[in-house]
């Protein structure tokens, strides 16, 4: 089976508005008893402090996604050191946690062999590690969620991949996602993966 002996972890981006596609998603993993990783907007997290600490009173781990989704790799470092410091200062504050990740927008110079030199002075001077993803759900391209069409381009993921035993997925905090993740999770189940901690 695909996924047998292998596990994946969750991780929705963008968040945490918006906040009823949010609280749909944690009502989906706390009831499959699954803890996921969000990568959260400054910007988002300013304006909905209850939805941020919901994320974390739930047991979900929260990182930094930047304060408003700008291509890291293609600004100024002053400009990248501003986007992440204040999304790391803005989570504490709302929340008390201080994240651990990076994970920056579109990815742009945060994959391996092709890492932005300012992204990674900075995340090294936050003590953040740079994320990307191994399976792109694609959640988000027209028909959003994860229908029939996503799950086969995913499935070709898993394939393409098949000497890694752990996976990264990338999904969205978007209402059409929310309303497809119990199938998706059904699915990831049906293929022999298992759902791993962050």
């Amino acid at each position: 089976m695909l996924g047998d002996g292998k596990s994946v972890i969750l991780s929705f981006d963008d968040g945490p508005a918006p906040v009823d596609a949010l609280e749909s998603i944690l009502q989906t993993l706390r009831a499959h008893e699954i803890k996921a990783e969000f990568y959260v907007l400054g910007n988002e997290v300013e304006q909905y402090p209850d939805a941020a600490r919901l994320i974390v009173r739930q047991g979900h781990a929260i990182q930094n996604h930047s304060w408003s989704h700008l291509d890291l790799a293609k600004a100024p470092e002053q400009d990248v050191r501003w986007e992440m410091e204040e999304t790391q200062n803005i989570i504490e504050d709302t929340t008390g946690e201080i994240p651990t990740k990076i994970r920056p927008p579109y990815g742009a110079g945060g994959f391996s062999g092709h890492l932005d030199p300012e992204l990674a002075a900075v995340a090294r001077d936050l003590y953040l590690t740079i994320v990307t993803w191994d399976i792109d759900t694609e959640d988000w391209k027209a028909p959003k969620g994860l229908g029939p069409e996503k799950i086969r381009n995913i499935e070709r993921q898993f394939t393409q991949q098949r000497h890694k035993a752990l996976f990264n997925i990338l999904m969205h905090v978007q209402p059409a996602t929310a309303r497809d993740l119990p199938s998706f999770i059904s699915q990831l189940k049906a293929w022999g993966f298992a759902i791993a901690q962050p």
